[in-house]
């Protein structure tokens, strides 16, 4: 099943002229920041069809593929080039215009938006992106962009581009800048991925080749300095020396693979936040992992289901990958975040090629209500540490600790009701759950 796909300018449907659309979105690994995401646009007019007068630089371009249950928006950007040209159609017949358009998503601005003009104070890193967005005219919604987790330093900004200022904010404090399919700009902090739920599985059979795991020391590091916090000053109050630093050493990691180094200065305001970055770093690099290529997806072969599913993905989400066959040690069933991909849209065709990451590479640490409440630690690996827990694959919401409203009292909660009974028993009423402390 492949939808049909339509192009729209300025609100102008120019489907009709359309040969191809290739669009690329999302980021290709999982630890940079997301570029722009761009569509190109070949086409063909003619006399008795001809290319719009709405088709012009700075136009809203929208891309887009319906289908029986709905309409999936592939792009959103605007038109920033245009090429003009002709072909030749023979000696008896008009010249056939062709020509490409070249459209990028809203994120390229922010590239040539200046800001900063007043100092900043110290606050969550998704504080500070929101009003870096703000002061280049963009209102974050607080409903899909996170406040973030670490507070990131003071500093006085004297105009610099808030792309820059963004990513760099994203980039130390583990959060992503993004933008959805439908061109809203959003921020995800450190914990955006916490909780989520596969969206779609797929077999080794949906996809166009056969999969191919790598495992390389790429990305290995088994020691760790990350740097936080203001340099000390001298006697006239100037900044004079380097930013205090926190440690991390994998000792095993480096006796067995040789030291990989990783050093960083960062806006980390706390040395505890530092400390915490240093330590999952470790945890999640000091042994080589299972990379997963590129997925080309038999799109016209999967069943409409799996189709509208694969159309709803966007950059964190959650697919599953099973069927693989058993080679070695590697995996042959993973769960793998969406990071981006590349699609070729035409007639009939819809070519969609997915970027993926192993779910441990970034999926945020577990806390202690996210596990299953059935699990004890006699009945795990006796070696093994709430460290190495940093990652135990997707987990459902248990709906426990964090969602007990803070305004209950133990002597409110009938004394049967335990933590990890609360969100299954219906024990307390509208009144209790408005109470306060005493």
């Amino acid at each position: 099943m492949v939808g049909m796909h339509s192009v729209t300018v300025a609100g102008v449907d120019i489907s009709c002229l359309v040969d191809v659309v290739d669009v690329n979105h999302g980021r290709d690994d999982s630890t940079t920041q997301p570029e722009a995401g761009s569509a190109t646009i070949d086409f063909t007019a003619t006399p008795l069809d001809p290319l719009p007068p709405a088709v012009e630089i700075g136009a809203t371009v929208v891309v887009s593929t319906t289908t029986t249950h709905g309409t999936s928006t592939r792009f959103t950007g605007t038109l920033s080039d245009m090429t003009l040209g002709w072909d030749d159609a023979g000696p008896e017949t008009p010249d056939t215009g062709v020509g490409q358009l070249v459209c990028v998503a809203p994120l390229a601005m922010l590239g040539r938006r200046v800001v900063g003009d007043v100092p900043w104070p110290t606050e969550l890193d998704g504080a500070r992106v929101a009003r870096i967005m703000a002061a280049a005219g963009i209102a974050l919604n607080p409903a899909y962009s996170d406040p973030g987790t670490v507070n990131v330093l003071g500093r006085d900004v004297d105009s610099q581009p808030a792309l820059d200022l963004a990513q760099e904010v994203a980039g130390d404090a583990g959060g992503i800048l993004w933008h959805s399919r439908s061109g809203d700009i959003r921020y995800a902090d450190a914990g955006h991925r916490r909780n989520t739920a596969p969206a779609l599985e797929l077999d080794a059979c949906d996809i166009l080749v056969t999969p191919s795991w790598r495992r390389t020391t790429e990305g290995l590091v088994n020691e760790v300095s990350i740097g936080y916090g203001t340099p000390p000053l001298d006697e006239e109050g100037n900044e004079d020396g380097e930013q205090p630093r926190v440690y991390a050493y994998a000792g095993a990691s480096a006796a067995k693979y040789g030291r990989y180094f990783y050093t960083a200065a960062t806006m980390l305001a706390a040395q505890a936040d530092a400390q915490a970055m240093a330590n999952l770093l470790m945890v999640r690099n000091s042994a080589p992992v299972w990379l997963m290529a590129a997925l080309p997806v038999d799109v016209a072969n999967l069943s409409d289901t799996d189709y509208e599913a694969l159309l709803g993905l966007d950059v964190h989400s959650l697919l599953t990958l099973t069927g693989l066959p058993a080679i070695g040690a590697a995996p042959t069933s993973a769960a793998l975040w969406v990071e981006g991909w590349s699609e070729t849209l035409a007639y009939g065709v819809h070519d969609l090629e997915l970027v993926v990451s192993g779910y441990c590479r970034t999926s945020p640490p577990p806390r202690w209500d996210d596990l299953n409440p059935a699990w004890t630690w006699d009945a795990l690996p006796p070696a093994m540490t709430w460290d190495d827990a940093t990652c135990v694959g997707p987990m459902p919401n248990y709906g426990r600790w964090n969602d007990v409203p803070a305004t209950l009292r133990w002597d409110q909660i009938p004394p049967a009701t335990t933590w990890d009974t609360w969100a299954t028993t219906a024990t307390a009423s509208d009144e209790e759950r408005e109470l306060t402390h005493a």
